[in-house]
């Protein structure tokens, strides 16, 4: 339904539910019963949220601005203690890139208790 800037998406699973994966986090959360209450939740301080429109807005000053096709990615995914909602840990990607290695390290990591120490080594 719904693709933010920073590669999060807003889909509904086989009803009116509203459901957002969090590709930082790798998380699920159901935001809404209805569409009619998503919408209502999009014009609210939710959408603050969800959208993070403070740091878009400093992440185009920095000249950091997606083109057509692509979104944010993080540096460092916010599932790691690392992985700060600031200018330098953001990037603009095309979006298939953000999607294949946020789900690649994600699906790494999965099965690790919460605060086990990692060590992710980039192949080209």
């Amino acid at each position: 339904m719904l693709f933010s800037i920073f590669g999060d998406v807003f889909f509904r699973a086989g009803s009116e539910t509203v459901y957002w994966l969090n590709t930082g986090t790798g998380e699920i959360a159901k935001v809404s019963e209805t569409m009619a209450e998503f919408q209502d939740l999009l014009g609210s301080e939710k959408s603050a949220e969800w959208f993070l429109p403070a740091l878009v807005e400093k992440l185009h000053a920095a000249g950091k601005v997606p083109a057509s096709g692509q979104c944010y990615t993080y540096a460092v995914l916010p599932v790691f203690a690392e992985g700060k909602f600031e200018e330098w840990n953001f990037n603009p990607v095309p979006v298939r890139e953000h999607f294949s290695v946020t789900a690649k390290v994600l699906k790494e990591i999965a099965d690790l208790p919460n605060g086990a120490r990692v060590r992710l080594s980039v192949v080209e």
